[in-house]
């Protein structure tokens, strides 16, 4: 039987205009049915935001943009800082239902799956 990689899960944010929703996203992680390995936060170019969240979210890690402002560049600071098989992206606006990463973690059971994508329900 295989099993399923752990997964990290990655916010991307830049506005502190947007905290409310930034903090149901993040209770939202931690609220899944499958715990995450990590859930990592990405301020692009926003370091008063980090300073914010790493003073009020000490369970996750924070940490800052080093590439391109905007989201791919925040997406790939992610990437380089994940350490785990799985790298789940979650917008900062969103909240994740409780089964999200398990349903996007079962696939990769599978060796011959690299990658999965999921509905997006506006």
């Amino acid at each position: 039987m295989t099993t399923v990689p752990d997964a990290s899960v990655v916010i991307c944010c830049y506005t502190e205009e947007r905290w409310d929703d930034l903090c149901a996203a993040i209770d939202s992680v931690r609220a899944q049915t499958r715990t995450p390995g990590e859930i990592i936060l990405v301020t692009d170019h926003a370091p008063e935001l980090a300073l914010r969240l790493r003073a009020t979210h000490g369970d996750v890690e924070v940490i800052e943009n080093c590439g391109p402002r905007g989201l791919s560049g925040a997406r790939n600071t992610g990437i380089a800082a994940a350490r785990h098989a799985i790298v789940a992206f979650l917008d900062d606006d969103a909240v994740a239902e409780p089964g999200w990463l398990a349903a996007l973690s079962a696939p990769f059971a599978r060796p011959d799956v690299a990658g999965v994508g999921g509905r997006v329900v506006p």
